[in-house]
């Protein structure tokens, strides 16, 4: 029995693997997300004993140490009944973690990780309680992608110490670039020397927020000077890339989470304007973001973004007919996102004459 009963332990320790609202798969130095939420737990020990489902805290911090690199603590609370043993009643105990995380692609995270978790199984009358107290190391990895707008699909899975492994999946729904809901379900399965398996599953459901970092900062104002007004301007080293008869013609740039152009980009719009006024081309639009936040929410600030230039020079006399728009979120940066300067590159609309 306590053989089985420490395999329990086991699965419980190992279901804690990184769990985030969304979980995060990118971090940018300085930056805070705040986790809070709950989960409901049920577990069972082949051939012993049943424990239900029960609602329990959950939450955490995770602190960007640099750009790519994540440093994340996490809380959980175990609290379940016995279901069908005459032998134990409650389970009850907490677990805490801390994991390293880092950021292998926009979309994919590898993590290592500490865990220490206390339980304790409360006896009936004629059997002792059984306390435990388990350390396991863990190696795991998270994806995620957006499948329509604001909202993105996340796995994970880990393998660590003491026969453990784990799945978690679910889906994660952006309110704002810095505010995440998920609700998704874990399953989690160890098996212990005596060839007995212990499984712990159930939802899980977390609220996340981000703040600090590089938005405190304001970096957002620091925008790269207007380019000047001749069309003949050469195109700058941060323009993306355009078909062979698409001529760069300037970049109109915007402040942090903002789909407004900055108030410095007067001459960069008069210059699109005058343009497509005097030439009669056909322009080309393409938004862009940094880096920050989920490909959702990015894609739709770039079509935003997009959308307000052209509606811009329309109100100015351009034909709607005239302007082409694309928007290509976070997935083509004109420069470094690591950097304050490259994410104010980066938060732009490019402008093409085609000729």
């Amino acid at each position: 029995m306590k053989k089985s009963l420490a395999a329990l332990v086991v699965a419980l320790v190992a279901a804690s693997a990184v769990a985030t609202a969304t979980p995060q798969t990118e971090f940018n130095k300085g930056e805070f997300q705040r986790d809070l939420g709950a989960w409901n737990p049920g577990a069972s020990i082949s051939n012993d004993a049943d424990f239900g489902h029960s609602w329990n805290f959950a939450g955490g911090l995770t602190y960007g140490l640099a750009d790519k690199l994540g440093l994340q603590y996490q809380y959980w609370g175990l609290k379940s009944k016995s279901e069908n043993s005459d032998a134990y009643s409650d389970l009850t105990g907490q677990q805490q973690e801390i994991n390293l995380l880092y950021s292998l692609a926009p979309k994919v995270a590898a993590y290592v990780g500490y865990n220490r978790l206390h339980a304790e199984i409360d006896a009936n009358p004629l059997f002792s309680s059984t306390e435990k107290t388990n350390n396991v190391a863990q190696l795991g990895l998270v994806a995620k992608t957006a499948i329509a707008k604001n909202l993105d699909v996340y796995a994970k899975g880990a393998v660590g110490t003491k026969h453990t492994s784990l799945w978690e999946a679910g889906l994660g729904y952006s309110f704002t670039k810095d505010l995440d809901l998920s609700v998704g379900y874990r399953h989690v399965n160890t098996e212990n020397i005596d060839e007995h398996s212990a499984t712990a599953k159930g939802i899980v459901t977390m609220l996340s927020y981000r703040f600090g970092g590089h938005k405190a900062e304001k970096v957002a104002e620091a925008a790269p000077a207007a380019t000047p007004a001749a069309p003949e301007t050469t195109a700058p080293a941060v323009a993306a890339p355009a078909a062979a008869n698409d001529y760069y013609l300037n970049s109109i740039h915007f402040g942090f989470d903002k789909d407004q152009p900055l108030d410095s980009q007067g001459p960069n719009l008069t210059q699109m304007v005058k343009v497509a006024k005097d030439t009669g081309h056909t322009l080309k639009l393409v938004g862009n973001t940094d880096g920050k936040g989920t490909d959702a929410y990015n894609d739709d600030l770039s079509k935003r973004r997009v959308d307000n230039v052209k509606a811009y020079a329309v109100k100015n006399g351009v034909p709607a007919s005239q302007l082409v728009t694309m928007y290509k979120g976070k997935t083509e940066p004109a420069s470094t996102n690591a950097t304050d300067q490259g994410r104010a590159d980066n938060r732009r609309v490019d402008v093409y004459e085609h000729k």
